[in-house]
């Protein structure tokens, strides 16, 4: 019997499963996803120990990890997937996907499959693709060969925005084998490999930084040539932290905020004020323009890759969005000002999180 692993055959998110017509579904207020999301699978499962995430090696039931992100990855054959997509593209349909994105776990065998993957789809689909990767376990010369294979961009998911955060969630402190620093020149490399803005980093916010930590890291990489694509914690069910809390949406929307504003340079971290909880007060821009700025809406539409708008993958659909999968209404904006302006003391503070951490034995 053959082996059902990358790169013969990847995970599918549940709505990329939809949209290649594996599953039945359908999307709510028609939020189509426009970016098929595909990740590795290898039967020993994922090697790193990520306190939040339901892959993590002390947590995961087994190897299949069956959800993630909160839904069902099933898993799917390759070339099952490339005739799909083939198809979707031949014939149209009421939505046209704009890219792949290729994400790999922590597994010594991720390498080759990953390039594979990527060959392989660039090759018959010849669509725009992003190699999400570890440079735990890629280093520069890896991230040419995923250059030379079709990759279009490079994503980093360093997530967490202190390196006292990523090691108490990633590193040493979680019995996990990623490393700050070791990150960062990751973030060096996709740049020198794949040029100015075509390196993404994810930042999960709510993970125990302050407001002006999570700005200080978005200067950062934008400074070494990377965008940030923002991700609202979201517990992950069977995850060390399925019990943290989420963070207020006050704090989401104004770090959304100040990505749009650095990332399009039109202000600077180094511009920002704060109060004593670290939050922001001030952009730095007169109060005209970042009135306008929010009005457009933009700011608050979910950030990635182009063409990546990943609904509800911070919220149930039920729920007010949070990244905005579509432009945002003039009432919804008019929400979103009052979320700008409120200010509660946090609690999802790192002194919480270490005493969270204690209380799990983490």
């Amino acid at each position: 019997m053959p082996i059902r692993e990358s790169p013969e055959y990847v995970r599918t998110s549940t709505a990329a499963d939809i949209v290649l017509g594996f599953s039945p579904g359908k999307f709510y207020r028609n939020a189509v996803p426009y970016c098929i999301n595909l990740l590795l699978y290898f039967k020993d499962g994922c090697k790193a120990n990520c306190l939040y995430c339901g892959q993590a090696r002390e947590v995961a039931k087994d190897a299949a990890c069956k959800t993630l992100i909160r839904v069902e990855w099933p898993l799917r054959k390759l070339d099952n997937v490339i005739a799909s997509l083939k198809k979707i593209l031949r014939t149209g349909c009421s939505f046209r996907p704009y890219r792949v994105c290729v994400a790999t776990i922590t597994n010594p065998k991720a390498v080759e499959a990953e390039i594979e993957v990527i060959r392989k789809i660039y090759h018959e689909v010849g669509m725009p693709i992003s190699a999400l990767i570890t440079p735990t376990l890629f280093h520069k010369e890896e991230m040419k060969k995923l250059r030379e294979a079709g990759a279009e961009r490079i994503g980093i998911a360093i997530d967490c925005a202190t390196p006292q955060i990523f090691d108490l969630l990633r590193g040493k402190a979680a019995r996990g084998p990623h490393r700050w620093q070791r990150y960062l020149q990751g973030v060096e490399e996709a740049v020198q490999v794949m040029n100015k803005g075509k390196v993404g980093i994810h930042l999960i916010v709510g993970l125990g930084e302050t407001e002006k930590q999570a700005v200080e890291l978005i200067q950062k990489t934008h400074d070494m040539g990377a965008e940030t694509h923002l991700f609202s914690f979201y517990p992950e069910e069977g995850s060390v932290l399925e019990k943290w809390p989420r963070p207020p949406i006050s704090q989401y929307r104004r770090i959304q905020l100040a990505r749009y504003l650095i990332n399009n340079e039109i202000t600077y971290a180094e511009n920002m004020k704060y109060n004593q909880a670290e939050q922001i007060t001030d952009y730095g821009i007169s109060k005209g323009l970042l009135a306008d700025i929010i009005e457009t809406g933009q700011p608050f539409i979910t950030s990635g890759c182009p063409g990546c708008n990943r609904p509800y993958s911070n919220e149930k659909p039920s729920e007010f969005p949070r990244n905005f999968p579509y432009p945002p209404t003039r009432k919804q904006i008019q929400k979103i000002k009052q979320q700008l302006q409120t200010y509660k003391p946090p609690k999802n503070t790192l002194k919480n999180l270490k005493k969270y951490l204690n209380k799990t034995n983490h």
